[in-house]
């Protein structure tokens, strides 16, 4: 697995997490919970930005961070595809919720 790949995933992921989570703030309602959502867009940016970082330092604790990464990309992505999107705004904050974590599981295997 290309280091190089995962950073690069993770930070396109944490861009469109916090993108898409000022999306969701400034939409409607439409009977999904919100609250859910943004913590899981912040969460999802958050731990994307801390395995850039960890990556990027070469730290010897990226591969469980990268692992779990994965597994908080996972729940965003669920999350993003099962709220209204007629933008397709949550469509491309899924996608790349799914690469990061496709990324960031095999980070986790590598090491």
């Amino acid at each position: 697995m290309d280091m190089s790949s995962c950073i690069e995933a993770c930070l396109s992921t944490h861009r469109l997490c916090a993108e898409t989570a000022t999306h969701v703030l400034h939409g409607g309602k439409g009977g999904h919970n919100e609250t859910e959502h943004l913590t899981a867009l912040l969460d999802c940016a958050q731990i994307c930005i801390t395995s850039v970082d960890f990556m990027a330092r070469r730290s010897p604790h990226h591969a469980h961070i990268c692992a779990e990464c994965a597994e908080i990309c996972e729940a965003c992505a669920k999350l993003c595809e099962a709220h209204p999107d007629p933008d397709g705004q949550m469509k491309r904050c899924a996608e790349a919720c799914r690469r990061s974590a496709e990324t960031c599981r095999e980070m986790g295997k590598a090491h």
